[in-house]
C-alpha cells in the first residue's frame, strides 16, 4: 500500500472588504462530473462566442474569479460555483445569463499559488481536503463563500492565483 503525504500548507489570515462579483453560475456536486462541467463552465466564460466575459460591464480589475457559496448535504455535498469578475457593487448592466453575488466581508484563509492554473488549482483543492478534510488539521471553515482569484497578466499558463476559504 502506498503512502500518501499531504504538503503542509500555508496561509494568511485576512480581513476582506465585501466584493460584488458577477458571472456564469451553476449547481455543482461533488461527483465524477465536477471538473468535466467546471471546465464547460469556464470555457463558456472566456470563449465561446467571444466569451461571456465580454458582457460583464463595470469590473474593478482584469481579474477573473471562481466563487462557491449556497454550501447545502440534502443531495450529498452540492454548492454553487460562479465563474465571473469583480464589478462595482452599483454596477446594473448584468445580461440573463448572469449571476450577480456579494461575497460578504469577514475573516478568510489566503493560500498563494504561482504557476499553470489548472494544474495547480487542482493540486491545491486535492491537498486541502487531504490537509483539511475529516481527519485533516482543523481550519474553522464557515462554508459561506470561498473563492479563487486569478490575478490578471501577460503569461495565461503561469499566473498568481489567490484562494480564499471563509473562516470563524
Amino acid at each position: 500500500k502506498v503512502q500518501r503525504r499531504s504538503i503542509k500548507m500555508k496561509y494568511e489570515i485576512v480581513k476582506i472588504k465585501e466584493k460584488t462579483v458577477v458571472g456564469l453560475s451553476e449547481t455543482m456536486r461533488n461527483d465524477k462530473n465536477a471538473s468535466k462541467k467546471i471546465g464547460k463552465m469556464w470555457n463558456e466564460f472566456r470563449y465561446e462566442n467571444g466569451g461571456e466575459i465580454k458582457n460583464i460591464k463595470d469590473r474593478v480589475n482584469k481579474n477573473t474569479m471562481a466563487v462557491y457559496f449556497d454550501y447545502t448535504n440534502k443531495n450529498g455535498f452540492e454548492y454553487r460555483n460562479l465563474v465571473g469578475c469583480e464589478v462595482k457593487k452599483e454596477s446594473k448592466n448584468i445580461n440573463e445569463k448572469l449571476t450577480k453575488i456579494f461575497i460578504p466581508s469577514g475573516k478568510y484563509a489566503k493560500f498563494s499559488l504561482f504557476g499553470n492554473p489548472q494544474t495547480e488549482v487542482t493540486n491545491f483543492w486535492i491537498n486541502f481536503w487531504k490537509n483539511f478534510g475529516e481527519q485533516g488539521e482543523k481550519l474553522e471553515r464557515t462554508y459561506t463563500y470561498d473563492f479563487e482569484e486569478y490575478i490578471a497578466g501577460d503569461d495565461p499558463k503561469n499566473m498568481e492565483i489567490n484562494i480564499y476559504i471563509a473562516v470563524k
